[in-house]
């Protein structure tokens, strides 16, 4: 006979369901979208302090739901795309 006590080893990354990816997806942009709301805050720069920040932290939850949402995804891209021309023009001016 076993005991009732297992011992579950997990390999890899953390599989989320929909439920969890709804609730993030709430709370992300809930937050973003109500921040945004004060005069002269944009929601592609709040957006960007959280993504930079999140990145530093290694927060995959919030990664995994952000290449998942259009908008969101839209936002990184244009940010690293500008971060890249300023590096490449910072470099090709020296």
């Amino acid at each position: 006979m076993t005991s009732g006590n297992k011992v579950r080893f997990n390999y890899g990354k953390k599989i989320y369901d929909i439920f969890h990816y709804v609730k993030v997806g709430i709370l992300l942009k809930g937050s973003i979208d109500l921040i945004s709301l004060v005069p002269g805050a944009k929601k592609e720069k709040i957006f960007n302090f959280v993504d930079v920040l999140q990145l530093k932290l290694g927060i995959d939850v919030l990664n995994d739901y952000i290449i998942k949402d259009d908008e969101l995804l839209g936002y990184r891209i244009k940010r690293i795309v500008n971060e890249l021309i300023e590096d490449y023009e910072t470099k090709t001016q020296h």
